[in-house]
């Protein structure tokens, strides 16, 4: 179990194990091709449609589960009370947020992979300026469809470090380079 409701830094074998337990927890997903797990995969693409604060307030008790563990790598959360204020956080910072969903597959594990990309308009970085990032969540669905697993694999380098004073300058004088 995660020590706290949400940690800053986690090993790739923590993730990894409480991926197991959520396995063990809830062992029948949505079955494979059901209106039942077309109805998870719309929610899922609807809540990051359009991330604004009012939305993550109505849809997130819909979308995720009460015992939901979350990796969006820049944090790793544990649970739907911890969850909420991270992302109505990031709404927040945000004067445009969205993700369109081009891709999902399922897996031999009865979980999905969603390739997506995602297009941010800070409030303090860049202002302005749209930034562009792409990506892949790794999920599993409770019986009732709601997300109790995500891992998110993205580069955050391009998609937020760039805009942040200093570190945008060292990762491009990195970038250079290599």
């Amino acid at each position: 179990m995660l020590r706290s409701p949400a940690k800053r830094w986690n090993t790739a074998m923590e993730t990894l194990d409480e991926l197991d337990r959520i396995r063990a927890r809830h062992p029948q997903p949505p079955a494979a091709g059901s209106d039942d797990e077309a109805q998870a995969l719309a929610r899922f693409a609807s809540f990051f449609s359009n991330l604004a604060p009012d939305r993550v307030q109505a849809l997130l008790a819909q979308t995720y589960a009460a015992d939901v563990y979350f990796n969006d790598t820049l944090k790793a959360i544990q649970g739907l009370d911890a969850l909420g204020p991270y992302l109505n956080d990031s709404a927040e910072g945000a004067e445009e947020c969205r993700v369109d969903v081009h891709e999902t597959t399922r897996t031999a594990n009865d979980e999905h992979l969603v390739r997506w990309s995602m297009m941010i308009r800070f409030k303090k970085l860049k202002r302005g300026v749209d930034t562009w990032s792409i990506g892949m969540s790794h999920l599993r669905f409770d019986a009732q469809g709601r997300v109790v697993y995500q891992q998110d694999y993205w580069n955050a380098a391009d998609g937020l470090y760039q805009h942040i004073p200093l570190l945008g300058t060292a990762i491009a004088a990195i970038k250079r380079r290599l």
